[in-house]
């Protein structure tokens, strides 16, 4: 994907898919963790992996300039929008994290959506 002359990411861009490697990083340690336990491959790890394999497979759809992607990454912002107003009484600080994540990913897909369909 390329989107100038130098072959290389808007800075917005960059962010975004920065955000999502790091928090697809941090779920597979989760699960990767909670496989220790056998009590807890059911409901956390499944879950925490799942969670890893989405985050990365949504980055390297969007690198591969897959218009199906766009559909995740709007799900996917939503999805950080309603478990930060979910997370805004109990865990204030949490919930203005996944609400930034998922403002910031509905803005960045709106903004560089046509030039992520050319590549």
């Amino acid at each position: 994907m390329t989107f100038n002359k130098m072959g290389t990411l808007p800075l917005p861009l960059a962010l975004h898919l920065a955000t999502y490697t790091v928090i697809g990083l941090f779920c597979a340690f989760a699960g990767g963790l909670n496989l220790i336990d056998p009590v807890k491959i059911i409901p956390n790890a499944v879950i925490f992996l799942g969670l890893a394999g989405f985050s990365w497979g949504y980055v390297f759809g969007i690198l591969m300039a897959r218009k199906e992607v766009l559909g995740l990454g709007l799900l996917a912002s939503l999805g950080y929008i309603g478990a930060g107003i979910w997370q805004l009484g109990p865990r204030w600080p949490l919930g203005a994290l996944l609400l930034a994540i998922g403002v910031y990913g509905l803005a960045t897909l709106a903004l560089y959506r046509r030039q992520i369909l050319e590549a």
